[in-house]
């Protein structure tokens, strides 16, 4: 009796661990982009400097996600975890901290080397040390927890910033993580070693620096059209990506696994979901500037509005599941793209003068989406991958929601930057009809991308590549 106490205590731990692991993940992932236009005044900055408050995140995140699920699968998980925990903890202080955007900015890169070591290591804590009878429940754990930070960031964000000030939206991880070490520290078993001879180094380099210069390129050019700067980072990314993918295929145990591109069914599906999150992350990236701009809501309100639509992905996405499971992935993937190109239709005709049940119904139309098709096209695409490198595609998955996030916002912002005409402007300065002029551009071209979603999604099959 005493043993399985002792063993149920132990799990407990874990599920916790892993629960604070996804939730401060989920939770960054949304809380900031409410106080956006707080902070974008705060530093009179223009669309295209504040979309990188948001974008240096994700893009580190998505950058390092492979690398250090490669470090955690080599045996080092414990140390990825905890020092993800405290690098996470340390980086939010000083973005709370930050009197200047060059410092707060610099803070966001490290704070998404933090989070795409918890982003890497808590799923994984299921499969490598809880019962086999309990992994699908430590998946669905991490799952809730960040489904959880997801749902709250952007009312908890909304609180904080407007009562407080937009310095809180970070102050509040540093608690939190530092609990969240000290509990992954008993929790977890220590690592059984590292072995380094199995890592690619130069591949992961190359691929985080191939990422940097061609977000760079594709940000810049429609906000500020063609500098020096945007040609040297699209030359510097064509150079850099060529070489990456030359060098990964001749190695054994690459960093990316590049064989899974050669199945047309995965490249489809992957596309898609890159390009649904993407607008989604677009769309949460404009949609507070909107709000503040043109309908003179305060921060806390913009929370609240936020909100509906993640309850509405929380609520979906707990039922989908299982329905899913019987009637096959693909509909309801299909039904999800079809409501993001909905959702972006309805954001790109909004405006001041419309009710504001307009602006709910498109918040509630982008977060079923996600609740809809999120699961669904998750599972098509490790379906589509072949059995030995069912590895791989766990995580691409994570890649692609990360890389997805970072180029939907720099996208965005530099549609915006190009429709307003308004390169170099604070957003809080600009003209409501200057506003309207990117804001409605920017989400004319989401429509665009969102129907390749969906072309995408209808025309690969349910049917499973054979292994």
């Amino acid at each position: 009796m005493g043993y399985r106490n002792a063993q149920a205590g132990a799990s407990l731990l874990l599920l916790t661990t892993i629960a604070l692991g996804m939730f401060l993940d989920g939770l960054d992932g949304t809380i900031v982009n409410v106080a956006l236009p707080d902070i974008s005044e705060s530093f009179g900055m223009d669309s295209s400097m504040s979309s990188w408050i948001v974008t240096v995140y994700f893009l580190v995140l998505a950058g390092l996600v492979l690398i250090f699920g490669k470090l955690c699968d080599s045996g080092a998980i414990k140390k990825v975890l905890i020092s993800g925990f405290l690098v996470f903890s340390l980086a939010s202080l000083v973005c709370g901290l930050s009197y200047d955007i060059v410092v707060l900015l610099a803070a966001r890169a490290v704070q998404g080397i933090g989070a795409s070591m918890l982003a890497a290591s808590s799923v994984m804590l299921s499969v490598k040390f809880l019962p086999p009878h309990m992994t699908s429940f430590g998946l669905g754990v991490g799952l809730l927890g960040s489904s959880i930070g997801a749902a709250i960031g952007p009312a908890l964000g909304g609180v904080l910033a407007e009562t407080l000030s937009w310095h809180w939206v970070f102050f509040i991880n540093v608690p939190v993580g530092i609990a969240a070490a000290v509990i992954a520290h008993k929790a977890i078993p220590a690592d059984t070693g590292f072995d380094r001879s199995a890592f690619d180094y130069k591949g992961s380099a190359l691929l985080f620096l191939s990422l940097v210069t061609g977000l760079y390129a594709l940000e810049s050019f429609p906000s500020h059209g063609v500098t020096t700067m945007t040609v040297v980072s699209l030359v510097l990314f064509v150079i850099l990506f060529s070489v990456f993918v030359a060098y990964e295929r001749r190695l054994n145990l690459p960093v990316l696994n590049l064989k899974v591109f050669r199945s047309g069914r995965f490249v489809a599906i992957s596309m898609s979901f890159l390009v649904m999150n993407a607008c989604y992350m677009g769309c949460l990236y404009l949609l507070p500037y909107f709000m503040r701009v043109e309908l003179g809501f305060d921060t806390i309100m913009c929370g609240l509005f936020l909100l509906v639509a993640a309850l509405m992905t929380l609520i979906f996405c707990l039922k989908v599941g299982k329905m899913a499971d019987m009637r096959g992935n693909r509909p309801f993937v299909i039904a999800g793209c079809l409501l993001m190109v909905v959702a972006m239709a309805v954001f790109s005709i909004m405006d001041a003068s419309m009710p504001t049940w307009v602006l709910i119904v498109g918040l509630a139309l982008l977060g079923t989406m996600w609740g809809v098709a999120g699961g669904p096209i998750g599972s098509r695409l490790i379906d589509n991958v072949p059995r030995d490198q069912r590895g791989s595609g766990s995580a691409l998955l994570s890649f692609f929601i990360y890389f997805g996030s970072a180029l939907g916002t720099a996208l965005f912002a530099g549609l915006f930057g190009f429709g307003s005409a308004a390169a170099g402007q604070p957003i809080a300065d600009l003209d409501p009809a200057v506003f309207m002029d990117g804001f409605g551009f920017a989400m004319t071209f989401g429509v665009a991308i969102a129907a390749i979603a969906l072309i995408l999604s209808w025309v690969v099959n349910e049917e499973k590549r054979s292994e």
